[in-house]
């Protein structure tokens, strides 16, 4: 399991990117990918990030956030990253938006299941 102390080894490479200084690109895309994909699965369940954020405001979000919180890096990162983005983008639509979503799913599976 990944803890917040490795994520916050690798932020602050991807963060060197901004200052033109010298980084592992292998670091960079571990920083990009994992938040990206905690992002991409839980957004519309556990928070919603507004139309048309950006894979960099995500990262950069989490970054902040892990700054100002030292204190909970020995958590899990996963949690830490759902944390920042749900202070950052609450879910304030939850009730309707998720009832849209189970009933697409819901309307799918019925049109794919033989009768």
């Amino acid at each position: 399991m990944i803890s917040g102390y490795d994520l916050v080894a690798v932020w602050r490479e991807y963060r060197k990117l901004e200052t033109g200084q010298a980084v592992s690109d292998l670091n960079v895309g571990d920083y990009r990918g994992y938040v990206a994909g905690v992002c991409d699965v839980c957004n519309l369940w556990l928070f919603t990030t507004p139309e048309g954020t950006t894979q960099g405001q995500v990262c950069a979000v989490v970054g902040k956030w892990l700054e100002d919180h030292p204190g909970r890096w020995h958590e899990p990162a996963m949690l830490l990253v759902i944390q920042a983005l749900q202070e950052a983008f609450p879910y304030a639509r939850k009730k309707k938006r998720r009832m849209r979503l189970i009933m697409f799913w819901v309307e799918k599976l019925k049109s794919a299941s033989p009768r």
